[in-house]
């Protein structure tokens, strides 16, 4: 896909204004980390403790992006965005009221991190499905980056000015000033006036169990959405180590000091706007699943350069190469994941890669910790950068697709019967399309069968079966369940163009003078 250049979504006003304001927020928030993190490094712990801080900012959301996403998709951004941010702004000042009267502990800095982190793991889903109504569609790969860049190239600022905060007023300015940064997002989404979207639907929204299942049910029939999730647990499990023991070597091995950690954070900034400008090039010439494998080379090889040889130079390679690593992978996850589904399960889509992400960067920096301390830092080193560089093996059997969903076109099925003349809830449903084929084109139609199984089943159908009349060699029935009225029709609903594709391919292939006929069940008494 041809993607604009990068600063083109700057063209729109709103796009500017809250790109501004999340990165604000995002330079808190890589201060509020790299004060965590040396704070827990100047306590007498184990590099287990440092390491845990990762896991407790990761691990949220293992838990609660997935959730957080369904809900995103039934409630409003806006409102759930200012929720979750005044938590966090509580969150913070509470942090730093601790710090300020010399109450904290390494269990309590930990307890204090991991809310933020389930804070943060709420609202990225939400933010993240937001970014394409900041700007044009056809401006949404450039978004995309622009949204990743503010979340990394915050690593140059906000450790840069962590470490010089650290050093002139301590680590409880840092936590004073990330409950500050909050208060400017929240000023921005209390002006932020979304557009109110004309719909043509008139059905109500779905209930957050039902858009759960819905969600997993349509990811379980997306393969290359699957592998999307697939690919980006792998790379981000062996990746987490940088986050996991760079602390480590930098605070503990290398012995710098706070403004010098702040400036090694920095330089993983650097190479993250680097990587940005890079990306739009990238894409013109190469494939995602391409983008990916390089990605992975640019980090394994300098991790493994940075474990036998450590040093100042090999440490400069090392978070250079990661900056552009970083955003290279996680906005072709994003990209490929978005682009592959429909906009009524974009936040559970993008929920689902940040769970993966969340979920394998708290194991590996568990796993991580966990084997610096049994062995050394180097050996837990070279086995992720090791493990990392297995995962170009996946790119052939499980190469990150170029696919595009057109979204835009969409057309339903005729219903023999008024949609009003059942209730909403009744279920479950039924439905049975007979179709008549010549014998010549059973392959074919049994063909796209299995594309219109994935179709129904994605969309909503929890059981899909064709069945074949023993009588007549040419009478097929294809038979799906859903679990109530409502949900069959939101179905018709969701149907998009290469959907409407298959159905019509089907349809061409049935022979009669009448259309198929449909038929609607529905269990329990009348």
């Amino acid at each position: 896909m041809k993607q604009s250049p990068l600063t083109a979504p700057f063209q729109s006003p709103l796009f500017r204004v809250m790109w501004v304001t999340m990165t604000i927020s995002n330079i808190g928030t890589w201060m509020n980390e790299i004060g965590s993190t040396w704070l827990m490094a100047s306590m007498p712990t184990s590099a287990m403790y440092i390491a845990l801080i990762q896991t407790a900012i990761s691990l949220p959301f293992l838990f609660l992006a997935y959730p957080a996403g369904t809900l995103a998709d039934l409630v409003s951004h806006r409102r759930m965005l200012m929720v979750i941010h005044i938590f966090m702004f509580l969150t913070a000042v509470g942090l730093t009221l601790c710090a300020y009267y010399d109450v904290i502990t390494p269990l309590l800095l930990l307890l204090f991190t991991f809310a933020l982190g389930i804070g943060n793991a709420i609202m990225r889903p939400a933010w993240a499905a937001s970014v394409p109504d900041f700007a044009p569609r056809e401006h949404l790969g450039s978004s995309i980056t622009l949204n990743t860049l503010s979340t990394n190239v915050t690593r140059a600022i906000g450790p840069a000015i962590g470490g010089i905060l650290i050093f002139k007023a301590g680590t409880t300015a840092i936590f004073a000033l990330n409950a500050l940064s909050f208060t400017v997002m929240i000023y921005s989404l209390y002006k932020w006036q979304p557009k109110k979207t004309i719909s043509s639907s008139v059905l109500p929204v779905e209930r957050f169990v039902g858009a759960f299942k819905s969600g997993l049910r349509y990811t379980k029939n997306v393969p290359s959405l699957r592998i999307v999730l697939f690919r980006s647990f792998c790379f981000f499990f062996f990746a987490s180590v940088t986050w996991a023991l760079l602390p480590v070597i930098i605070i503990r091995e290398m012995h710098m000091s706070a403004q010098n950690y702040g400036i090694s954070m920095a330089v993983i900034g650097i190479g993250t706007i680097a990587g940005a400008f890079l990306l739009p090039k990238c894409h013109r010439v190469m494939v995602r699943n391409q983008i990916i494998s390089i990605a992975t080379l640019l980090l394994a090889l300098p991790l493994l350069l940075l474990a036998y040889i450590p040093n100042l130079w090999t440490l400069a390679i090392t978070l250079i190469s990661l900056g552009i690593a970083w955003i290279f992978s996680f906005s072709s996850f994003i990209l490929a994941a978005q682009l592959v589904v429909p906009n009524w399960v974009r936040a559970r889509t993008i929920s689902l890669v940040m769970l993966t992400f969340g979920g394998s960067t708290a194991l590996g920096s568990l796993l991580w910790g966990r084997l610096s301390d049994a062995y050394s830092t180097h050996t837990s080193i070279s086995i992720a950068a090791v493990g990392l560089l297995m995962t170009l093996f996946l790119s052939k059997r499980f190469a990150v697709a170029n696919d595009k969903l057109d979204v835009d076109t969409a057309a339903q099925w005729a219903i023999s019967i008024p949609e009003e003349s059942i209730e909403a809830d009744k279920g479950p449903v039924m439905v049975m399309i007979e179709y008549c084929i010549p014998t010549d084109k059973t392959e074919q139609f049994l063909a796209l069968m299995t594309d219109m199984r994935a179709n129904r089943q994605r969309n909503g159908a929890y059981f899909w079966q064709i069945f074949h009349d023993a009588n007549n060699q040419q009478l097929f029935s294809e038979v799906y369940l859903s679990e109530s009225w409502l949900e069959v029709l939101r179905q018709r609903q969701r149907m998009t163009a290469p959907e409407v594709a298959v159905r019509d391919k089907v349809m061409a292939l049935h022979e009669g003078d009448k259309p198929p006929l449909i038929s609607i069940k529905i269990a329990g008494k009348p």
